[in-house]
């Protein structure tokens, strides 16, 4: 492309947009019409419905404006129920692992305990569930155990060190 026909083009996108801006200036996008004035009070007083206050209540909670489907809650509110406290989250179990049954990473078995329900230390195998804890994975020195939103990774407990 020439430097010409750049130049043209330009002066064309400039004129096309002045031109626009014109025509948005000087016309309306809409036509307008003003309406009829209204002649008495008397006669806009008299088109007015009869309002009865029990029924615009009545309109009011039976369409809920403050929720999306436009119902009242299915749950009654109790201000009773919501002054008693909650109940606390069960506390996370303190978990140890005792030792680990390698055999060659055949068929490794680790010895966990403080599992939930169980008392004493248990064995647990690679995907096994106990308590709702799930053994993740098994190496030689470490489990990982996953479970009531928490993972937990141990190590072989060692008494002498």
């Amino acid at each position: 492309m020439s430097t010409m026909s750049v130049n043209v083009s330009l002066f064309a996108t400039g004129l096309a947009g002045i031109a626009l801006a014109v025509r948005f200036l000087i016309w309306p996008l809409a036509n307008v019409t003003i309406p009829r004035r209204v002649e008495t009070l008397s006669s806009v007083a008299s088109q007015r419905p009869d309002v009865h206050p029990d029924s615009f209540v009545a309109k009011v909670t039976g369409h809920d404006p403050f929720r999306v489907s436009r119902r009242p809650s299915p749950i009654a509110y109790d201000l009773l129920r919501l002054a008693q406290p909650a109940t606390p989250p069960a506390p996370k179990p303190l978990l140890s692992l005792v030792g680990v049954v390698w055999d060659r990473g055949n068929d490794p078995t680790a010895l966990v305990e403080g599992l939930p329900g169980v008392d004493g230390p248990r064995p647990m195998r690679l995907g096994e569930t106990v308590g709702g804890l799930h053994m993740k994975s098994i190496k030689v020195d470490r489990v990982v155990i996953t479970g009531l939103d928490t993972t937990w990774t141990l190590a072989v407990r060692e008494p002498w060190r």
